[in-house]
């Protein structure tokens, strides 16, 4: 049962992550030596990265795996509020339209 739970745990967390997985790249006559993402920037296996709000990781024997880690306001007033982002902590707040410099009350944020 408890090993249930682990896994549901792990898959909900990944759904929410929004998260994208590039495969190694084998090169023939030899293994992998690391990850390389879509745009050819090179990863060493063990090497984490983080740029834009994506952070990516390159693990021996999985391969890359760049996460969105955004988070969002999921439960608040979506008449009397809107959404902002902020770039530097990767978050988007809910603020009243009537006046931005007052947040909305959140009750659930997904991410």
């Amino acid at each position: 049962m408890l090993g249930i739970l682990l896994a549901l745990t792990i898959f909900v967390t990944f759904c929410d992550a929004q998260c994208t997985f590039y495969p190694l790249q084998i090169t023939p006559g030899g293994g992998p030596e690391g990850c390389r993402d879509p745009n050819g920037r090179w990863f060493s296996f063990g090497t984490e990265s983080e740029s834009n709000c994506i952070r990516c990781s390159c693990r021996q024997g999985v391969g890359l795996s760049c996460c969105n880690t955004v988070i969002r306001p999921k439960s608040y007033d979506k008449v009397k509020c809107v959404e902002k982002f902020n770039k530097f902590t990767c978050t988007v707040f809910a603020v009243q339209k009537a006046n931005p410099a007052v947040a909305c009350k959140v009750t659930k944020y997904v991410g």
